[in-house]
């Protein structure tokens, strides 16, 4: 009979691989870590983009050729617009006016009081009640000509403002 003093026992299939078991297992989760990061980081790209092109389509049909020859052609071309999602706000200002885009109740075009402004948003919602931490704000300026009751053409500027919650 021999007996052998320093002999190694067998751990099974598992145990004997375990070494090498754990860098695959480190570099596996490694792997899949930055897939997700790379697959959020294209999903955000991807929203902001559609932002981009929601705004660019908005203003393009409400700016039409770059005239507005009243209130009542600038309300037809918002009321033709079907967009739910972003919320968005735009509105006619002058050329100097300095303007908080998220109140443009406020702004006026001359001195006959027509307010040149179009919304999706709910005139009850508020602010702070459709904007959130995480909102993504888009706002875009375009210069159009406009005529006043005198036929005067003057240069005013489009501003629209997008955003999403």
């Amino acid at each position: 009979m021999f007996l052998q003093l320093n002999q190694k026992a067998y751990l099974g299939p598992i145990g004997d691989d375990l070494p090498s078991l754990i860098p695959l297992m480190f570099a596996l989760v490694i792997f899949f870590s930055s897939f997700y990061m790379t697959v959020n980081t294209y999903n955000d790209k991807t929203v902001d983009f559609e932002n981009d092109i929601s705004v660019v389509q908005i203003s393009a049909s409400l700016r039409g050729t770059g005239f507005v020859s009243s209130l009542d052609e600038f309300n037809k071309s918002c009321n033709a617009l079907n967009v739910r999602q972003p919320y968005f706000s735009a509105g006619l200002v002058g050329l100097e006016t300095e303007v908080n885009v998220f109140d443009l109740d406020s702004v006026y075009l001359f001195e006959e009081q027509e307010l040149f402004k179009c919304s999706n948003a709910d005139s009850a919602l508020t602010e702070e009640k459709t904007l959130s931490l995480n909102s993504k704000v888009v706002s875009r300026v375009y210069p159009v000509v406009m005529q006043n009751k005198d036929s005067v053409v003057v240069p005013v500027k489009l501003v629209v403002v997008a955003w999403r919650e």
